[in-house]
């Protein structure tokens, strides 16, 4: 016989399941209440001998249930104290754990003794062999002057006197009349030199020499003068510009803001690039611009600022906010006063609309027939600067006008005649024709710009180590282009030419045609020889 299944609990039998819908994979789970699987939690931790509970035992159960969580979730759950922010901190009552086995405890610490000892051991009881023995240790070992009674020092010292310090505090003797004497005699001397015209480098290094020693004694007003002489002599030396420009650093703060004007320009013409003293300078001006300063000084700040290519930033803002108000006043002489490498590298692009207004204002070159040729060649190399070296903002249409009619006007009726080639660039040039049989032109003008030793689209720039390198101290023989020569050879590349550059000291040292012959050759080519090579030492 077919014994029938026993029912499942709560829910239906299987051929009620199948009738309901079309066979399925899926099996059927019975379907419980959370309150019904609490009750069998509770019946199951019973013990057997308990027996059933009565009707209501649901209830009750789940009653204690909710009694034995309680206790499990005061025991478990942290508290307020006990909560991270972060899983590595530790709980604010971490400290205290262990507090409880300390408090009831008596903490007893012996008492200091009464007496401290200091026990010194010295090392220096066995004398030094003669050979470790080091040559100070005798003076080290004498007795120290302030441990001596009365301030004295041990007899037969050379300083065997009593502190004064009234003497102390007394102010600096005056120079001796003599060293005065000196002075004046040899400032008299190289300048009476220059007038004369002796600017030998053998007579002018004696000169250089007999500063030196004669700088550190002199006021501010006599050093300038060594240094215009110095200047106007055109002296190679780079050692004595850095001593001048030391003595000067002494006397920035007692000096007037015309002698400081004086000062940076004559420092502007040497090429003495010295930052530091720069920054001192800019720092004292920075002070006295509301004082005393008129328009002349302020562009002469700026010149200076941009023929030594530093930068003081908080001055020439300074300068630019004070004097871009006053453009629109400037005479003719003032515009002019301002050097066509000021209006490129220093001025804003708001202090230069501003001054190329005033410009076009007066007509400044205009006509051109009628101007000085060294201030329409400034004006020209200014335009050639705006035209090809520089991208600005949208000029004013009377500045526009203003530039195109000057460079109109200059190119038809300025006539420039070109500068003869130097005793150097002629040696030069024998080589290239004789040596290298090299198609040379030596004097090409164009424009505004007079180029030397031209081979089709290249030309050869010979480097002057006075007029073209500034001197720079405390940097290791470093050798950095003036700003007016980087200018020059940037618009030569803008108007096409390949610039080649060769120092002349370079070229003197070198004696044989051979190694001439092959510097040139080296320069053309872009390989430098080495100085072994062309017999030099190393």
């Amino acid at each position: 016989a077919i014994m029938a299944a026993p029912p499942f609990e709560g829910g239906a039998p299987p051929s009620m399941a199948m009738s309901s819908g079309a066979l399925t994979a899926r099996r059927q789970y019975p379907r419980t209440r959370a309150g019904e699987r609490g009750a069998q939690f509770m019946r199951a931790s019973r013990p057997a001998s308990a027996g059933r509970p009565p009707s209501g035992g649901s209830r009750g159960s789940r009653s204690g249930a909710e009694e034995n969580f309680d206790k499990f979730l005061t025991r478990t759950a942290p508290q307020t104290e006990d909560i991270k922010e972060n899983v590595f901190d530790k709980s604010a009552a971490e400290p205290f754990r262990h507090e409880a086995q300390y408090m009831a405890t008596h903490i007893s610490i012996s008492p200091p003794e009464a007496k401290l000892a200091l026990n010194l051991r010295d090392t220096r009881n066995r004398p030094l062999p003669a050979a470790l023995r080091p040559m100070a240790l005798d003076v080290l070992e004498k007795p120290l002057r302030s441990l001596v009674a009365g301030g004295r020092a041990p007899a037969g010292h050379p300083s065997d006197q009593f502190y004064d310090q009234a003497a102390a505090r007394a102010p600096p003797q005056p120079i001796p009349a003599t060293t005065q004497k000196h002075e004046n005699e040899f400032l008299e001397t190289i300048e009476q030199s220059l007038r004369d015209g002796q600017t030998d480098s053998a007579l002018w290094d004696q000169y250089a020499k007999r500063a030196a020693e004669l700088l550190i004694t002199m006021p501010l007003e006599k050093v300038l003068r060594v240094l215009k002489a110095l200047v106007l002599a055109k002296y190679r030396g780079a050692d004595i510009y850095t001593h001048l420009g030391a003595e000067l650093a002494k006397e920035v703060r007692g000096a007037s803001s015309t002698r400081l004007c004086q000062v940076v320009h004559w420092l502007s013409r040497a090429g003495l690039r010295d930052q530091t003293l720069m920054t001192l300078m800019g720092n004292e001006m920075l002070l006295r611009l509301s004082d005393d300063f008129v328009i002349d000084m302020y562009i002469e700040v700026l010149n200076v600022h941009a023929k030594l290519d530093v930068r003081n930033p908080r001055l020439l803002s300074a300068v630019q906010r004070d004097l871009t108000p006053l453009f629109s006043d400037l005479s003719r002489d003032q515009v002019c006063a301002l050097a066509p490498i000021t209006v490129m590298n220093v001025m804003s692009d708001h202090a230069r609309v501003a001054y190329l207004s005033r410009c076009a204002e007066l007509g400044i070159g205009l006509p051109a027939r009628m101007t000085k040729p060294a201030v329409l060649r400034q004006l020209r190399l200014l335009e050639d600067c705006l035209r090809l070296d520089y991208h600005p903002t949208n000029l004013p249409n009377v500045v526009q006008l203003w530039l195109a009619n000057l460079r109109a006007e200059a190119d038809a009726q300025d006539v420039i005649e070109m500068a003869p080639l130097t005793p150097v660039e002629e040696d030069i040039l024998r080589v290239l024709r004789e040596e290298l049989d090299v198609a040379v032109t030596p004097a090409v003008q164009d424009g505004v710009l007079t180029i030397h030793l031209v081979m089709g689209k290249t030309i050869l720039e010979v480097l002057d180590t006075y007029a073209d390198y500034y001197v720079t101290p405390a940097m290791g023989g470093q050798r950095l282009l003036r700003a007016d020569t980087k200018m020059r050879q940037r618009l030569l590349w803008r108007h096409g030419w390949r610039v080649l550059t060769l120092d002349e000291d370079e070229w003197l040292k070198l004696t044989d045609d051979v190694y001439k012959k092959d510097l040139l050759e080296g320069v053309l080519l872009g390989k430098r020889p080495s100085p072994a090579a062309l017999g030099l030492p190393t």
